[in-house]
């Protein structure tokens, strides 16, 4: 049976929808794709993705908001935790070593398709806004700003070590692997004695 003549849950097409919308984008980059793209990947009609999103705009927010909900969940992992000089350290390898096959393709995406991200950016989907409400639980208001610039890079090593292995064959384990190490780095020394 195709595609076409399986019913699926709403939700699970949706899924789906961003799933190949994501793979799509990032092979071919934002401008490059199209919604005819996307749907003849999926095996459905054009009619059908429009049904959960209205544009490829929407699609990508819809992206940016399944990254949001994953800081939130970050953050509220924080929240139940006690304060302590390791908080830092263990809150940024808890988000590298959560990063999987999906997410690093997400920053693969963002780092190939700066327009559309800045424009998101320029409506409140600052990426960068999100990580610093985590470095203001993980460190003290009295925390001295170079302490506070090496947690927001421990919490951007993923996207650095994906910078860095452009135009190499190095493989998402390799990047991870890299990420982590300087996540350890990064969090070693300072002011890391956790909250307020």
């Amino acid at each position: 049976m195709d595609a076409t003549t399986t019913r699926r849950p709403g939700s699970e097409t949706r899924a789906e929808i961003l799933r190949v919308a994501l793979e799509q984008f990032t092979e071919r980059g934002y401008e490059g794709t199209s919604i005819r793209d996307i749907s003849a990947a999926l095996g459905i009609t054009k009619s059908s993705l429009y049904y959960h999103f209205t544009n490829k705009e929407a699609i990508v927010r819809a992206l940016l908001d399944g990254r949001r909900n994953e800081i939130d969940d970050l953050i509220a992992w924080v929240d139940a935790q006690d304060a302590g000089p390791d908080l830092l350290r263990r809150t940024a390898l808890r988000w590298v070593e959560s990063t999987g096959r999906e997410r690093v393709q997400g920053m693969r995406f963002a780092h190939a398709n700066r327009p559309i991200m800045q424009k998101l950016a320029g409506e409140g989907s600052d990426r960068r806004s999100w990580f610093d409400a985590v470095v203001d639980r993980v460190l003290p208001d009295t925390a001295p700003r170079a302490d506070r610039l090496r947690a927001q890079m421990a919490f951007d090593t993923v996207s650095a070590a994906l910078f860095a292995a452009q135009g190499s064959d190095a493989s998402d384990d390799e990047v991870l692997e890299a990420a982590r190490a300087a996540t350890i780095m990064l969090t070693a020394t300072g002011h890391e004695d956790g909250r307020s």
